[in-house]
């Protein structure tokens, strides 16, 4: 079964639960309301960054760490006569991507709504949202794949899944700050250093996971 074909079937899924898109909208609403309540607007930019990727990063792994819940025995034997394992995380990982790149950019939006834009650069930090949602959350149904083949032993997932995830939240981090400091460039260098972190989530995913649902 080509992955394209496997991502529509988990967005089809998702829209008949509906429990999971409610969920993450509801979590990034009441986050972003708390955080305006707590702070009042606009704020220095380290304060501001900080609360956008505490906002975004919780929401991924919120989101991300429900990729594997759901497969029953039978469904994970039915999987695995039914799609490679290379296949199935493919798969996976391209739709929580997708579906965290969007709700990403769009609690950004929301945010800025919110709590002000203290920068002129909103068009490269959405570019820094869109690519670290995404590699986050790469990295974060990677962390669920492995709790699942592992008996759902969150142990292990954190300790393979924790040094590339601090990676990706300094860089996303300090992209964010240049981005609205003026430092264009070096926002830039940050957002490829996202995308190769995405690339690096996926090949480590791909190579990996079939080890891990062969036992």
């Amino acid at each position: 079964m080509p992955i394209w074909t496997w991502i529509r079937h988990e967005w089809r899924l998702e829209l008949r639960q509906k429990a999971g898109i409610q969920g993450a909208v509801l979590y990034v609403l009441v986050s972003l309301v708390v955080a305006y309540q707590a702070t009042g607007g606009v704020q220095e930019a380290e304060i501001w960054v900080g609360l956008l990727w505490i906002v975004l990063l919780f929401s991924v792994v919120n989101s991300s760490s429900r990729s594997f819940v759901n497969d029953s025995p039978g469904r994970k034997i039915l999987l695995y006569f039914w799609l490679k394992p290379g296949q199935l995380i493919l798969a996976r990982m391209g739709y929580q991507m997708v579906f965290n790149l969007v709700s990403g950019c769009l609690g950004f939006l929301v945010f800025c709504l919110l709590m002000g834009f203290p920068g002129n650069q909103v068009f490269l930090m959405l570019i820094l949202v869109a690519v670290g949602s995404a590699a986050a959350s790469a990295l974060g149904t990677f962390m669920a794949a492995v709790a699942s083949v592992s008996g759902n032993g969150p142990g292990l997932s954190a300790i393979l899944g924790l040094p590339l995830m601090v990676p990706t939240l300094m860089a996303a981090v300090k992209g964010s700050l240049f981005a609205l400091q003026g430092g264009t460039s070096q926002a830039w260098m940050y957002a490829g250093m996202l995308l190769l972190l995405n690339l690096l989530a996926v090949a480590l995913g791909y190579l990996l996971f079939p080890y891990l649902w062969r036992d």
